[in-house]
Order: C-alpha cells, then sequence, then structure tokens
C-alpha cells in the first residue's frame, strides 16, 4: 500500500513538473515573438527566403525534440537538464529566426542570442548523457533479472544452459540435486516454509561451492551444479558435503530437510543433452534407492 501511494505522488510530482518545464517552454517562445514583432522594424528588403527556411526547420526539429522529451519516460534529473537544455536551444534558434525578419540589437545577435544556443546545447548534451545511463543501468537490470532466479537468486536455468554451451568444455562434471518430498513440505509447513527451505538451501550450497562452479535452480525444487572438471572422487566428496548441509536445515524436532543427487560426468564426444538425461537417471535412481544419498551415471 505504501509502495502504490508512493507511486502516486511520484507520478504527481512528475506531472507538474512537466506542466512547468512545458509552460517555461512556451512562454519564453511567445514572449520572445511578441517583444520581437512590437518593438523591432521589418527587414521586409532584406529577408531571404533560404536563411529563414533553414533556420525555421532547425526550430522545428528542436522543437519536436522537445515534445519527444516531454512524453518519454525518463529519469527526474535527465528530464530537466534536457528540458530545460531545448528550451534555452529554442529559445536561441528563435531569436536567429527573427533576426532575419526583424532589425535585431547588437548585443542580442552577439551575445544572447549565442549562448542560450550554446547553453542550450550544453544542458542537453548533460541530459543525453544521464539518459544514456539509465538505459545502461537498466539494461544491466533487466540482464541480471533474465539470468537470476527471481527466489533464491541464484543463475537460473536460462544461464545454467546458456554457460555450459559458451564454454564448450570437452570434460566437466553434472551435479542434479532435488529436495526430497519437497511438495509435503509445502503442504503441511506452507509454501512460505518451502520458500525459506528454498532460498535457504541455496545460500548455504553457494557459500561452499568454488569460484569455478556455476550454480544455478533448474525450477521448482531442483538445483544444478557444474563443475568444469570430471574428477571422480571430487564429484563424490562434493555430493557427500552438499547431502550434509541439506540435512542442517530443520524443519520441526522431528524432521529435517534432505536431498537427493545425481551425478554425470561428460565425455569428450558426448552431447549436453546425453549428459543432463544420464544426470536425471542417476537421480531417480539415487530416489528410487531411498533418498538421501546420491548415485554416479
Amino acid at each position: 500500500m505504501a509502495y502504490c501511494e508512493n507511486e502516486f505522488n511520484q507520478q504527481l510530482e512528475r506531472k507538474w513538473l512537466q506542466r512547468a518545464c512545458s509552460s517555461l517552454f512556451i512562454l519564453s517562445l511567445l514572449l520572445i515573438v511578441v517583444l520581437y514583432c512590437t518593438f523591432l522594424p521589418e527587414l521586409s528588403e532584406h529577408i531571404f527566403l533560404n536563411g529563414v527556411l533553414t533556420d525555421t526547420i532547425n526550430l522545428l526539429i528542436v522543437v519536436a525534440i522537445f515534445v519527444i522529451v516531454q512524453k518519454a519516460n525518463l529519469s527526474t534529473t535527465a528530464y530537466v537538464y534536457l528540458s530545460l537544455g531545448l528550451t534555452f536551444w529554442t529559445a536561441g534558434l528563435t531569436f536567429d529566426l527573427l533576426d532575419e525578419i526583424l532589425t535585431q540589437p547588437l548585443f542580442i545577435g552577439i551575445y544572447v542570442e549565442d549562448i542560450l544556443r550554446t547553453a542550450g546545447m550544453l544542458l542537453t548534451c548533460y541530459g543525453l548523457k544521464l539518459t544514456m545511463a539509465d538505459l545502461k543501468r537498466t539494461q544491466q537490470c533487466l540482464s541480471k533479472e533474465l539470468t537470476t532466479d527471481y527466489l533464491t537468486k541464484i543463475a537460473n536455468r536460462r544461464f545454467f544452459y546458456q554457460h555450459i554451451q559458451q564454454v564448450q568444455a570437452q570434460r566437466f562434471t553434472l551435479i542434479i540435486i532435488d529436495i526430497d518430498f519437497f511438495k509435503s513440505i509445502n503442504d503441511e509447513f506452507g509454501h512460505d516454509v518451502g520458500d525459506k527451505v528454498l532460498t535457504e538451501l541455496a545460500a548455504l550450497y553457494a557459500n561452499v561451492l568454488s569460484q569455478d562452479c556455476v550454480f544455478a535452480r533448474l525450477g521448482g525444487e531442483e538445483f544444478a551444479v557444474y563443475v568444469p572438471d570430471d574428477n571422480q572422487q571430487y564429484a563424490i566428496d562434493l555430493s557427500q558435503q552438499l547431502l550434509a548441509i541439506a540435512r542442517t536445515i530443520e524443519l520441526n524436532k522431528q524432521r529435517n530437510v534432505t536431498v537427493s543427487i545425481g551425478v554425470s560426468f561428460k565425455a569428450a564426444d558426448e552431447s549436453l543433452a546425453e549428459v543432463l538425461k544420464r544426470a536425471d537417471q542417476a537421480l531417480y535412481k539415487a530416489k528410487n534407492n531411498g533418498r538421501n544419498q546420491y548415485s554416479l551415471a
């Protein structure tokens, strides 16, 4: 509820800011045009159509960019810099256009026009820099979300399989871990406890696995570990350690979490699908033999 109220307040603040920037933009243009047309004489005999046409096109382009910025979903800081920058830039271009039609005081042509245009360009460039930084952060967040499991915060199935395919290792070990009787845990203790078991187990495993390994949640109560070598004794020792770690999680005084583990070793001429199939077969063998154990394939 508090989050919704905060979002609503931010939207109201943003709408107020947009109205303020748009009003400043329109009023500045109207003020320049009205003052020029009211107090300055025309240069009808010296008007050059090409100059007027070029300046008009330039002005319309910047105005169009301003309109786009008003409709874009930008951070507040980037929005302010872009809006102010484009307002100053447009004011400078408006002076430049009116200079083709009316007699302009020298100080405006030399100082005001160029200062406004230059200041507007600088502010707009900085606003673009902020926008690009925001886009980069958004891209990084989206990339992380696509490769991270939302609950356990470890790698997800997509990242796990992509990593194995990218490294193209000739030999490696694949370990699949499945929590025993997980459905009964959810049914008996509640889904909140089930989620807690998943997150706690993932955190415990992540702390003991080496950085060379890739640890991921494949979905549901199933996890996987990629070990970049095929040392059988290491796989056995690691499996025993993973079994012991799972048993440290208590559901109540009479029941602890247990897992079943299937292990397969990739041969040089074997596909990933075949390695996965053998790991699954080893996992089912461990379950059929009574669970709370590992099996090699």
